[in-house]
């Protein structure tokens, strides 16, 4: 089975190609010659109707979001690499079965930028790209992932995330290598190319939290989960510390039951309550010192009733006030200076 970027008019999709179409009549989108086209690669009549059916990525409906098109930073995460090799592509224009470095269709970019990144082929389209790492939810995305449109083994379409909901692809004929988000098309699920751990930030903080009937969890690492989903238990208390290889100190303060706001603490110190059975609702972290200078500090918050809501950073509120929901889990992670948030998400913080 083999894949194609198609391109018909403002719609581009990508097919398994198998059956015919020739007993469909051209209609819609699709010209008299891009209807000989489709025939003529094998497409079958579900395939003509899906073609079809796609949204129009013309200009006129897709806004373009200016922040997007910001440089990021140089860093040695490949991840943040990945962003910036395809935001060098910006502008440049769309060609069936383009690879580069000129024109690109949207395999073709992001096949050219995983190769000039860590020089890794991920494959010439997009089922093979499917298979270049692992498999995880649209909301679980961060900068350098891959979204992914269709059904695995049979998907259409491919982009390079980069991180606030939007990504970086090369949509159809008439238009050039751009910036989308998914709140206007959402793809189907994402791949995660180059794991966490390859970015060397995995054990720049750990944390561990005081969790309702069990007490204090082992410390943990880099965007692991502290706490626990779908138990209603609630955390309680909270230490977070920097590598002692880091210039500098990481400070946190909690909203805790019946008490509100706590002062800041830092460097491992607790923040929150033990042998009260008060439930902490909100918590904010920042890094002061060089480490400041260097890196965010990026967490998010499983909270009750509302599940995982959306990462934040730097001292910003994350959780809920004034609601009486506990927090469940929280995942922390040092990261280089500007990185865009990974999306999904609830709101970061829900006040009453």
């Amino acid at each position: 089975m083999k894949s194609y970027c198609y391109v018909v008019g403002a719609a581009m999709v990508l097919f398994a190609a198998g059956g015919s179409a020739s007993s469909i009549e051209a209609t819609g989108i699709l010209s008299e010659e891009s209807y000989q086209a489709a025939v003529e690669s094998g497409f079958t009549a579900e395939q003509i109707q899906q073609i079809q059916e796609m949204p129009d990525f013309s200009l006129e409906n897709i806004q373009e979001e200016p922040a997007a098109r910001s440089a990021v930073p140089f860093s040695t995460s490949q991840k943040n690499q990945v962003v910036a090799e395809a935001k060098r592509h910006l502008g440049k224009p769309y060609a069936w079965g383009g690879k580069g470095p000129n024109v690109f269709d949207c395999s073709g970019l992001t096949r050219y930028v995983f190769l000039q990144v860590t020089g890794k082929n991920i494959g010439d389209y997009t089922v093979p790209q499917e298979k270049a790492g692992e498999q995880i939810s649209v909301d679980q995305a961060e900068p350098g992932d891959l979204y992914f449109w269709g059904t695995k083994g049979n998907t259409y379409h491919v982009a390079v995330a980069i991180g606030n909901g939007q990504y970086i692809h090369a949509p159809n004929e008439n238009e050039v290598v751009k910036v989308n988000s998914i709140t206007y098309f959402k793809p189907s699920f994402a791949v995660k190319v180059i794991k966490n751990n390859n970015d060397n930030n995995s054990k720049l903080v750990s944390y561990r939290t005081h969790l309702q009937d069990f007490g204090w969890g082992s410390y943990l690492q880099s965007g692991q989960t502290s706490g626990s989903i779908g138990k209603a238990k609630r955390l309680e208390g909270i230490q977070i510390k920097l590598d002692p290889s880091i210039s500098g100190s990481i400070q946190y303060k909690t909203h805790i039951q019946s008490i509100g706001w706590q002062v800041w603490k830092s460097n491992n110190e607790l923040s929150g309550t033990t042998g009260q059975a008060k439930r902490l609702e909100g918590i904010q972290i920042k890094l002061s010192g060089e480490a400041a200078t260097k890196y965010d500090v990026q967490y998010r918050v499983h909270s009750q009733s509302y599940g995982w809501q959306a990462w934040t950073k730097n001292g910003q509120s994350a959780g809920t006030q004034g609601l009486a929901k506990r927090l469940e889990a929280i995942e922390i992670k040092l990261v280089p200076k500007n990185t865009a948030l990974p999306a999904g998400g609830k709101p970061a913080f829900i006040k009453k």
